[in-house]
């Protein structure tokens, strides 16, 4: 996908808009992660949200999913607060299972796994936006490599359980989602840069839909770390 200035746009004027585009959506997905904390401390607090988010677990999983798949047919057709509500809902989720998941880590394995996150993601943020070459060729790959990544993983559950395997698809899932934060960056930077001149609604729902992006990198890079720490 080769992305092109507008013909009559000044490239000083596109490159502003991208600029601050790019940087809302960054907001938008720090904002869906502060979310996503206070989330899961008012769980670790409360018994009664707690036994929730352990015992439904799997079904907080599926209204995840369920909730990212409406975000992503509705994307350009359903309003921007309707966006806006998807997107905090799946942050509020997320902050549930990830509550439970605190019980069996442990909160230091939490600590380690999201400082390494701000490091990988962070790092390759950077790197995505101030590449000048069209990263988006690897989402093919990236794509199956992360459908491979489901497939072993599934087979570690059911099968295996192995230690050794689970080790191997937490480093794999770190490589993977660090560079699909890198080729995301870049993806929204490309797609602001062809519709910079649009109007204000376009570019706010590209704003949303790259805060989820890259709010999934993050949560994926973060899970992908968690595996390197032994359950308590």
């Amino acid at each position: 996908m080769n992305y092109s200035l507008p013909v009559d746009a000044e490239q000083s004027v596109v490159s502003q808009i991208v600029a601050r585009k790019l940087r809302n959506s960054m907001l938008w997905m720090g904002w869906g992660i502060l979310t996503t904390f206070i989330t899961l401390m008012a769980t670790l607090i409360n018994d009664d949200w707690l036994d929730l988010a352990e015992s439904s677990y799997n079904i907080l999983l599926l209204l995840e999913l369920g909730v990212v798949f409406l975000f992503s047919a509705r994307q350009l057709r359903a309003s921007l607060s309707a966006l806006k509500g998807m997107f905090f809902i799946y942050s509020i989720l997320n902050g549930l299972t990830l509550a439970a998941l605190s019980m069996v880590y442990g909160t230091t394995a939490f600590f380690y796994a999201f400082l390494g996150t701000l490091a990988f993601f962070g790092t390759f943020a950077v790197l995505g936006g101030v590449v000048k070459r069209d990263l988006t060729s690897w989402t093919t790959y990236l794509l199956g490599a992360v459908i491979a990544l489901i497939i072993v993983s599934l087979l570690n559950i059911f099968l295996f359980d192995s230690e050794f395997v689970d080790l191997a698809l937490g480093a794999f899932g770190v490589i993977i989602f660090t560079i699909f934060t890198a080729v995301d960056v870049n993806r929204i930077k490309g797609i602001l840069t062809a519709v910079a001149l649009e109007d204000d609604d376009i570019l706010e729902r590209v704003e949303l839909i790259g805060a989820l992006m890259l709010y999934l990198d993050f949560i994926n890079i973060f899970l992908s770390l968690l595996r390197f720490f032994r359950r308590d």
